[in-house]
């Protein structure tokens, strides 16, 4: 199916925005990245159900982007079509005395604003997170205060055929920054486990941590966050600033002077840079300290 039939059956889809040829950089936070060939935004679980049922029968590429925070997009963009989780699908309930239902489209921020005000503690650790739910979820996302995983009862998934599934923790099989949904499906809805607590109590551990936060990193400029995950036992950041890689520049893309492990784009930055620093960090801790950086940052659109 080419580009223009797909757009025209997506958009037959009640509740389904459809845009084609859209530039991803506007959707990242490394402000990085060519066109997708369509994006789609759900405004509605039912309507996200009926794209995932045309794009799995057309056979067309998929990847699922909520606030583009941790995703390096290629300059030749995306072949295929982008799903994007917005605030369409966001939303919180308590349910009983100790769960949390959350939209995936739900940030992290606003979840913790809603949990200080109203007093429920146990997911402070997100603080400072730049994504949403659902990419939370499907990366485990964390701080050196916890993960996403630690905090999760069950996640609602539509799979790539269409249907809605409920997971448990254990079947989403989380590792450190990964966990194993089925392949193609998109997290529309988190239940996540919290406590009551002391409102005052909970607003300053948090205000605490985004103010280390905004100390340590880089966070008003444009980057992807972490770029590399920890190697056990050590820090990526550490290894990186040890080694002198600080400042370091190619093309519009500069290693942080504020965090080594944040590549940020200075101003007109391409993929091709960053993946040219990315090498050059990872020949450098390789020789010195023989240790393999693996991406943290996901990467779209490369073969």
């Amino acid at each position: 199916m080419n580009s223009t039939s797909l757009s025209e059956e997506l958009a037959e889809i009640a509740g389904l925005k459809v845009r084609t040829n859209v530039p991803l950089a506007r959707f990242t936070t490394f402000k990085i990245g060519g066109p997708a060939r369509v994006v789609i935004t759900p405004e509605r679980v039912e309507s996200l159900q009926a794209a995932m049922r045309v794009l799995s029968a057309s056979g067309a590429r998929t990847y699922v982007m909520g606030n583009g925070s941790n995703l390096l997009v290629s300059d030749a963009g995306f072949d295929g079509a982008v799903i994007r989780i917005g605030s369409s699908l966001s939303g919180m309930d308590i349910e009983g005395e100790d769960r949390l239902r959350v939209g995936a489209g739900t940030m992290w921020g606003r979840v913790l604003r809603f949990c200080a005000k109203e007093g429920w503690t146990g997911l402070e650790f997100g603080a400072g997170i730049p994504g949403n739910l659902g990419g939370a979820v499907a990366t485990n996302a964390g701080t050196r205060l916890g993960e996403t995983s630690d905090a999760l009862i069950e996640a609602t998934v539509v799979t790539k055929e269409g249907e809605r599934r409920v997971l448990s923790r254990a079947e989403l099989g989380f590792e450190y920054r990964h966990s194993h949904l089925p392949e193609g499906s998109v997290v529309v809805e988190v239940l996540l486990r919290v406590e009551r607590g002391d409102p005052a109590r909970i607003s300053e551990t948090i205000d605490a941590y985004l103010a280390q936060r905004r100390r340590d990193q880089p966070e008003r400029e444009s980057s992807a966050g972490c770029v590399f995950k920890n190697p056990p036992g050590r820090s990526a950041g550490k290894l990186i600033d040890d080694a002198g890689l600080k400042g370091i520049v190619e093309g519009g893309a500069i290693v942080s002077p504020v965090h080594g492990n944040f590549l940020v784009n200075q101003g007109g930055a391409t993929a091709a840079d960053v993946l040219r620093l990315i090498e050059r960090i990872r020949q450098r801790i390789r020789a010195e300290h023989a240790v393999e950086l693996e991406l943290e940052v996901r990467l779209v659109g490369f073969e």
